[in-house]
């Protein structure tokens, strides 16, 4: 279906209907003949840069751009307004795996920072663990040893609680409960 804005047809179909007119004559027939051969070469060679475009960034060249020609009063052509559009979607896209991809390094980032802060209180809990199965819990440094375990079993929980919440946070999980507030007390 052809939408009434697109009049690429309707051109497409006057210029082929001039050309048929024109070649009633002899004089139509070598002019049209002589258009024929400085145009479509030109218009081929458009069409196969675009179609080029496209098979790079199919192939995943996001950064690859047609050569989009205007005329000096700034008016483009069918094949120039379809490659500016191409190169629009393909510079959207690489702006998309971009961030995707920063997106991810942020991740892996986090994933191996909250490793290593919970990784911390539990090596010290298992090396005061270790501790007290080796001298007893009738050892002198026993009762120092639980409080250490305690407040790093404390710390450890904190965190876990800290990036559960954290995670139901960035899902949306948590309810937002909306409620005026007067500023003038904050």
């Amino acid at each position: 279906a052809i939408k009434k804005s697109d009049r690429t047809m309707f051109k497409v179909m006057a210029v082929l209907i001039v050309g048929a007119i024109l070649c009633a004559t002899w004089i139509g027939t070598v002019l049209v003949i002589v258009l024929i051969i400085f145009l479509v070469p030109k218009i081929v060679e458009e069409y196969l840069e675009i179609k080029k475009v496209v098979e790079e960034v199919k192939n995943g060249n996001l950064t690859y751009k047609i050569p989009v020609n205007e005329d000096a009063k700034g008016v483009r052509g069918e094949f120039a307004r379809l490659a500016s559009d191409i190169n629009d979607i393909s510079m959207a896209s690489n702006i998309a795996i971009q961030n995707e991809l920063k997106s991810q390094r942020l991740k892996t980032e986090l994933i191996s920072n909250v490793s290593h802060d919970l990784k911390t209180p539990l090596t010290s809990m298992v090396s005061y663990i270790d501790l007290l199965k080796k001298e007893g819990l009738d050892s002198p440094n026993a009762p120092e040893y639980l409080d250490i375990i305690d407040m790093k079993t404390e710390r450890l929980k904190n965190l876990t609680e800290n990036l559960f919440e954290a995670a139901k946070a960035s899902s949306g999980a948590i309810p937002v409960n909306m409620e005026a507030i007067d500023l003038s007390s904050m």
